[in-house]
């Protein structure tokens, strides 16, 4: 679940130990000594594992959560025991699920590399590049990057200036131009009765070959597992890829198109300038949205929607039009007194 090569595991932890910090409980007083290894969210939870469940919405996510403690509000705790879990009782879930798990890794530092040159490889002024990097034959690096520790790049790449890589695995032949930021954080922000917390990241980018990423333009790491950019993909300037998002192969996104977390976005799929997705929508293959619109619901197979909320085309124009009806109409005359 975290690749290791750009983090580190702290544990294990006694769960005990763990939770001590935190305002929480122990489902109906019981202590347990087991041993925390990993955090993860519940539907991809293992055996030595912390989760939490927050949201009935994602109630699904439940049947195959095999955690062996949970972060639950109480009302929760009776379920999430009959699965096998231990209930941590929680007023805010998400919130202290989070705070325990940066005790559970530290992401790798950069350190000082040992070669200051690597073969086939041209690096611009002043770029970084972080320990155990790899970087493929035949790849520019541009002035002022970064590519931090870990990280993986193909063959035959070109990273501009002032681009930030951390966190990610690149394929071969990938465009990267001035100032893209790929394997930041997304905004991952859970309620707490002291304001937002932030929700930690330790998931990683997975980019495929032949992907063309534009100025400015930001993909987020997972907050666990992968945000996946499939093959032949072309993103314009300032597009914003949220956390754990699943973009298919040879897909296109014009400037400032802006991906919610969590979606699932097919191939072949193209969306217009300032076009929005919500979170945890599906879009299948060869889909299209018009500029600007904004989609709240999943878009079947070779649709074309426009307008916000985003509907099929044709309803949408439909209502445009009715609209424009409704204004022209004949409007009654102005009577006037005799003073005009």
């Amino acid at each position: 679940m975290v690749d290791t090569r750009f983090y580190k595991r702290l544990g294990p932890i006694l769960l005990i130990d763990l939770i001590s910090t935190l305002d929480v409980e122990i489902f109906s007083g019981k202590v347990s000594e087991l041993l925390i290894t990993n955090a993860a969210p519940a539907h991809l939870s293992k055996v030595g594992e912390i989760s939490y469940y927050e949201k009935s919405r994602y109630r699904s996510n439940l049947s195959t959560c095999q955690a062996s403690a949970c972060f639950v509000k109480a009302e929760q705790a009776v379920a999430i025991e009959k699965l096998g879990s231990i209930p941590i009782i929680s007023k805010f879930p998400r919130a202290d699920f989070s705070r325990a798990a940066t005790r559970l890794y530290q992401s790798i530092p950069y350190g000082d590399r040992d070669d200051h040159e690597i073969e086939g490889v041209d690096i611009g002024q002043n770029s970084v590049i972080g320990q155990g990097a790899i970087i493929g034959k035949g790849t520019i690096i541009g002035a002022n990057s970064v590519i931090g520790p870990g990280v993986v790049l193909g063959e035959n790449c070109v990273i501009g200036a002032n681009v930030v890589i951390e966190y990610a695995i690149l394929g071969d032949h990938c465009k990267i131009h001035h100032g893209a930021v790929i394997g930041c954080t997304g905004f991952g922000v859970a309620v707490s009765a002291d304001g937002g917390v932030d929700i930690p990241h330790y998931g990683r980018v997975v980019i495929g070959d032949h992907v063309s990423v534009g100025s400015q333009t930001t993909i987020d790491r997972a907050m666990f597992g992968e945000t996946k950019i499939g093959d032949g993909c072309k993103f314009d300037n300032q597009v914003q890829i949220g956390h754990n998002n699943t973009i298919g192969p040879n897909c296109m996104f014009a400037a400032h198109v802006g991906i919610s977390g969590s979606c699932v976005i097919g191939a072949r799929v193209i969306m217009g300038g300032k076009a929005g997705v919500a979170d945890h929508i599906n879009i299948g293959d060869g889909a299209s949205l018009a500029a600007s619109a904004g989609t709240m619901h999943d878009i079947p197979a070779g649709e074309m929607w426009s307008g916000s909320p985003a509907l099929p085309i044709r309803q949408h124009m439909r209502q445009v039009s009715a609209i424009r009806k409704l204004v022209r109409q004949k409007k009654p005359p102005i009577k006037r007194d005799d003073n005009g």
